[in-house]
Parts: structure tokens; sequence; C-alpha cells
């Protein structure tokens, strides 16, 4: 009889844990939530239903400054860059990779380039085979 004294009291202190818990949890969701209201809207998104070209050398920079030339384009779905870029530039390691490497083939690019020079102009160095 004494164990099952002991273990309903045990239940009962596990079950006023749980709501106490519960509670607290639910009180910070809400906190968090009405912290996100206070955020900005997003502008909305151009599906390219406009008829204005877009400039694929020049990309919106997140400080402010005006619009400044890229020399690099991004890699397809398939992992691959266009014929016109054929240089394959890793931001993980920093080196680019040139058509005929050891590595190229198995390289999925961050940014591919149409020259060598384009690619140490920004940063990357030449990978060593």
């Amino acid at each position: 009889m004494k164990i099952l004294r002991k273990l309903i009291k045990y239940a009962a202190i596990a079950a006023i844990i749980t709501v106490i818990v519960s509670r607290l949890r639910s009180r910070a969701a809400e906190r968090d939530q009405d912290e996100d209201e206070g955020d900005f809207t997003w502008p909305p998104i151009n599906l390219g239903d406009s008829e204005e070209p877009v400039d694929p050398t020049s990309t919106e920079p997140t400080d402010g400054s005006p619009l400044e030339p890229r020399t690099w384009v991004t890699c397809d779905a398939t992992g691959d860059c266009p014929p016109s870029h054929p240089i394959k530039a890793k931001d993980s390691s920093g080196l680019y990779h040139v058509p005929g490497g050891n590595a190229y083939e198995r390289t999925i690019p961050d940014r591919c380039y149409a020259s060598e020079k384009d690619a140490e102009l920004d940063g990357y160095n030449p990978a060593q085979r």
C-alpha cells in the first residue's frame, strides 16, 4: 500500500511539472510571435513578368551601395557551368577549376567564370592539378 501511495505522489508531481513546462513554452512562443509582428514587409517578388530585360552582369548589393558589375554567373540545376563561362569556382575551398583538370567534372561550382583572370580577380586561386 505504501508503494501505491508513493507512485500516486510521484505521478502527481510529474503532472504538475508537465503543466508548468507546457505553459512556459506556450508563453515563450507567444512572445516570439509578438516580436515577429514588428518585422518589415518584404517587397513583392518579380517572377519575370516585367517587359524590362534583366542584366545578368549586375547583382543587387545588400549594403545599399549602387549596383556593381559582376563577371560570374551561377551554375544550372545540374551543377554545370554554361559554355560561355567554363571556369568553376568553389567558395569553400577558394579554388577555381579549369576544363580538363582532375576535379573539374566532380566540382559543383558556386560561381562560373568566363576566364581564369576573372576568377583570380575575385580572389580564387587555381587548383593544383
